[in-house]
Order: structure tokens, then C-alpha cells, then sequence
């Protein structure tokens, strides 16, 4: 599958999941660039957008910003390996259930919303 890892994501997120042959993009770390501005490149480069930023998901349903998936990883006491396995996991599981929904990730249950079209 196809990702694109926001600039908050923990390296170890991009990396267990490249391990398992998965194409991550990721956000360069830049002062200013717009949530819209990164929504825009992972519809552009057709990828399931990967973030720990709830605006994304005000940005796809309020404001109806298009997007081709989003993964919200809302894992605030899991660390970085706990938090990239669980990813891992729930990525594998899921697969292309990941598209055309918004899909949060949380220590004890995962939920999907299909996106507005």
C-alpha cells in the first residue's frame, strides 16, 4: 500500500512499515506547511495519509477536503515500537479498507468512517 507519514510520525511508524513492503512518503519536519497542504500531496500522490493530528479529520469531514484515506494514531502511552507494531497490526489487518475511510487507531479498539465523497 501506499502512505504518506505526516511530519509528526515517529520514525519507527515508517520504518516497521517499509519493512513489510509497504511505499511510505513522508511530510518533510517544516515550520508552516498547511494540514490542507499535506491532505492535498496524499490525494495528488494517491496515499493513505498516516498522522498523530486530529485536524485531519475537521479537514475531511467538516470542511469535505478530498483525501484518499486517513490514519489517525491516537497511542499516547504506547512508546515508539509499541506504538509502530500496533500500526503494523492494524495496517495488515485492515488493507484496502483503508481507503476512502478515516481509521483511527487506539490501544484497545480500532474505528472506521467512510469519508465523505
Amino acid at each position: 500500500m501506499k502512505f504518506l507519514a505526516d511530519e509528526n510520525l515517529e520514525a519507527s511508524v515508517v520504518e516497521a512499515l517499509r519493512r513489510v513492503g509497504h511505499d511510505v512518503a513522508t511530510v518533510p519536519a517544516q515550520a508552516g506547511i498547511r494540514d490542507s497542504d499535506v491532505l492535498a500531496r496524499s490525494v495528488g500522490e494517491r496515499r493513505i495519509l498516516l498522522t498523530n493530528d486530529k485536524d485531519f479529520a475537521e479537514l475531511a469531514f467538516l470542511q469535505r477536503t478530498a483525501s484518499v484515506g486517513i490514519v489517525l494514531i491516537r497511542l499516547p502511552r504506547c512508546g515508539s515500537e509499541a506504538k509502530a507494531t500496533r500500526v503494523e497490526e492494524e495496517v495488515g489487518a485492515r488493507g484496502d479498507r483503508l481507503a476512502g475511510a478515516m481509521t483511527v487507531i487506539e490501544e484497545e479498539a480500532t474505528r472506521r468512517r467512510a469519508l465523505p465523497s
